[in-house]
């Protein structure tokens, strides 16, 4: 029942939302179809944007695009709605309805005829049935969907299926038939060079090797997936793929009797999984956590964890662990004497374990009912369940997992030699041939050396007469480049003439910097500014491209600024930035749907009241930072140019107050500087590290901040090429 009702407020935001004069994610009556088609799509996009990060807006999005969907009965775009909604329900672990949701889209997938589709929607409701404990299920939809993707012949689905079914073996104790799945999954990654695909199977292949106690093998492998997930951490800001190398660190070296490291280890993905407020991540933290501190012979602080642990995963219907927690429970109560309780959960376990084919878990728990039983002075039940511990140990018992794996690197090697060998033969082959072609060109040469060096001769009179002209002509371009030059400079004159005064800005500004750095001589990014009752008007803006295409538009936007500004009798950001779309669109005679000028500009401007301490903002596509105490907030700019769009768009800008205060930072900037080339691996610099610099360099003063931007910027970019205008303004409150 409060689920209904909490289903019934998520559908009553999502009509909050997007009801009709909201702001981005406005539901409106739509004139056509393809109005609809777009809105739809908007929605998928924000579904599946925020499911990691905001999983509640996900699923409003999603909800929202399945509703609109069925009104104009578009199969294909419900089809991907309901996948989106189904997922975003899978990552909150409300997996009863994501299995409504991805049915759904399995039916409809299957309707359209949609192969690809239909195993997408099978691999995901198997992965949500392998957390619900379920693993036949699971084990079922994964073949499906196996089957579609050798069909489709799809390599990157295919290796995604191949790791899902090897994780279920490793859980059935089929090692071998695990490894195989793992190790040709990898196999097809390194092929597509898929660096995330490649870091799962590794991490899934030391999971094997711990299990078969190859502990080194088995950090090698973390190591080597960990060292992937960093990279994808630092660029993406996505750190599910760490958190998990480091709980199976803690695992492996808890396996070890390592306890000190094992105890660091999961310390830090408990921290981690608070942080991001995972539910099932901190129930097997507190799972592992208290199995360490059994092993520390501590067993007051593992029964709490454990419990802590179970009742978190009762409430999140994760049966995932439930027998292995279970049995430390059992065992912790054998040892206290508590032989009637310690009975109880050992068959509780030993239930669940059976119930879901875990071998490992049977096995272990064989051999605690033996030590019960023993304790019990029952020998004959003790026997019993150790002949079965020692039956399973030895089915277990799979030195294959070494020799495949050893198969995998002495075929990847071979790989290597063969395809060593064939680069020496073909360049023997090329070498030969080339001997072969020099000797015949020798001797037509030797035979057409007379006839050439007459041709040469006359040609020579001829070339002298052409090199005289080349001369000339050589002069006459110098000449025009000087000109076009002295022109491009001229513009930059005239340009930077039209930037607000230095002494009018050091007296409207007080504490400020700014740093500017065209791509070219002139540039496609300005500032301006102006002041008006009382209050100061500040905007960075950056044009379609650079150079003097870009300069001549910044001029346009000046000149439109100050008429719009100086025009208007109150003035507000929002406003002043419809405005100057406007001007633009009718000064370009741009239209909509219609090839032809798609010029224009982003901006973020802000207003301040320096008297009251209050500023607003609004921005086309650039978004602004205050930093205030070292803690950074950045207001968002809308989604959307100074100038035509790809779709029509009738919304306004919107307005963003701000409550200042005294010292606060703010920074404006367009994106040339964070979408840079350098570093290393000639990556973009992108928006963490420049965020991370801000905070670092706010409390300095202005020549200080914008000589290490300055500076920050020549490390990085090393010997790459200027990419765009760069500029970056900085203001004291």
């Amino acid at each position: 029942m409060r689920k209904r009702i909490f289903h019934v407020f998520l559908f009553m935001i999502a009509i909050n939302l997007f009801a009709v004069g909201s702001q981005k994610d406005t539901l409106i009556i739509y004139s056509s179809d393809e109005e609809a088609i777009i809105k739809i799509n908007e929605l998928i996009d924000l579904s599946d944007s925020n499911r990691n990060r905001n999983p509640e807006k996900s699923v409003v999005c999603g909800l929202s695009a399945i509703k609109i969907s069925k009104e104009i009965e578009n199969h294909e775009l419900q089809r991907l709605a309901e996948f989106s909604t189904g997922f975003a329900y899978y990552i909150q672990n409300d997996f009863g309805n994501a299995l409504i949701y991805l049915n759904n889209s399995l039916e409809l997938s299957r309707l359209n005829k949609n192969a690809e589709g239909e195993a997408s929607s099978l691999n995901r409701l198997g992965n949500t049935f392998q957390l619900m404990g379920e693993y036949d299920k699971a084990l079922n939809f994964y073949e499906q969907a196996m089957t579609i993707n050798r069909s489709l012949q799809n390599d990157q689905e295919i290796a995604r299926t191949l790791t899902n079914l090897g994780s279920v073996y490793r859980l059935y104790g089929n090692y071998e038939l695990a490894i195989n799945q793992h190790l040709e999954a990898l196999l097809i990654y390194e092929g597509l060079q898929n660096n995330e695909g490649i870091a799962w199977s590794a991490l899934n292949i030391a999971r094997l090797f711990k299990m078969m106690k190859n502990y080194q093998k088995s950090i090698d492998y973390v190591n080597q997936s960990l060292n992937i997930y960093e990279k994808i951490e630092e660029e993406q800001e996505i750190s599910t793929g760490v958190t998990l190398c480091l709980k199976e660190l803690g695992s492996i070296y808890y396996e070890m009797g390592d306890l000190n490291n094992a105890i660091e280890y999961s310390e830090k993905v408990l921290e981690r999984n608070k942080t991001t407020d995972n539910k099932l991540g901190i129930a097997n933290s507190l799972s592992i956590l208290g199995k360490i501190y059994f092993n520390a012979d501590n067993y007051k602080k593992s029964e709490e964890l454990l419990i802590q642990s179970k009742r978190l995963k009762d409430s999140l219907n994760d049966n995932t662990e439930i027998a292995s927690i279970l049995r430390y429970l059992g065992r912790i109560y054998l040892i206290e004497g508590e032989t009637i309780k310690a009975r109880e959960y050992l068959n509780k376990s030993l239930d669940f374990a059976q119930t879901q084919n875990l071998k490992e878990d049977i096995k272990e728990t064989y051999l605690a009912l033996s030590e019960l039983y023993k304790s019990r002075n029952n020998p004959a039940k003790a026997l019993y369940y150790y002949k079965r511990y020692t039956d399973l140990k030895d089915s277990l018992n799979n030195q294959k997992i070494n020799e495949l794996e050893l198969q995998y690197e002495f075929d990847k090697e071979q790989r290597r030699i063969e395809f060593e060998q064939q680069q020496t033969e073909a360049e023997q082959k090329a070498k030969l041939q080339k001997q072969k072609i020099f000797t015949w060109v020798f001797v037509g040469g030797f035979l057409f050396m007379i006839i050439l060096a007459y041709v040469i001769f006359k040609s020579y009179q001829s070339k002298k007469r052409t090199n005289v002209i080349l001369t000339e002509q050589r002069d006459q371009i110098s000449h025009q480049n000087t000109i076009i030059t002295d022109s491009i400079e001229y513009a930059r004159r005239i340009q930077a003439a039209l930037f607000p005064q230095k002494k009018f800005i050091e007296k409207t500004l007080g504490e400020h910097f700014i740093f500017m750095k065209p791509k070219n001589i002139v540039s496609g990014d300005f500032y301006w500014m102006a002041e008006k009752e009382n209050k100061i008007v500040i905007t960075v803006a950056d044009c379609t491209g650079h150079g003097v295409p870009g300069a001549f538009m910044s001029m346009l936007g000046i000149a439109f600024l100050n008429e719009i500004v100086n025009k208007s009798t109150e003035i507000a950001s929002g406003n002043i930035l419809d405005q100057l779309r406007k001007n633009i669109i009718a000064s370009l005679h741009q239209e909509y749907g219609i090839k032809g000028s798609k010029d224009g500009m982003d901006m973020a401007l802000c207003i301040i009241d320096k008297k009251n301490l209050k500023m607003q903002y609004a921005g086309a596509y650039n978004s602004m930072f205050i930093v205030r105490n070292k803690e950074l907030h950045e207001l968002k700019a809308d989604k959307m140019p100074i100038g035509i769009h790809a779709v029509k768009v009738e919304k306004s800008f919107v307005n963003t107050n701000f409550k200042l205060e005294k010292d606060d930072m703010i920074y404006l900037f367009s994106d040339g500087y964070v979408d840079q080339f350098g570093g290393e691996q000639g990556l973009k610099l992108k928006q963490k590290p420049f965020k991370e610099l801000m905070l670092k360099i706010s409390d300095k003063p202005m020549d200080f901040q914008k000589t290490k931007i300055e500076k920050t910027m020549e490390n990085w970019q090393g010997d790459y090429s200027q990419l765009d205008d760069m500029m970056i303004m900085g203001v004291r409150i």
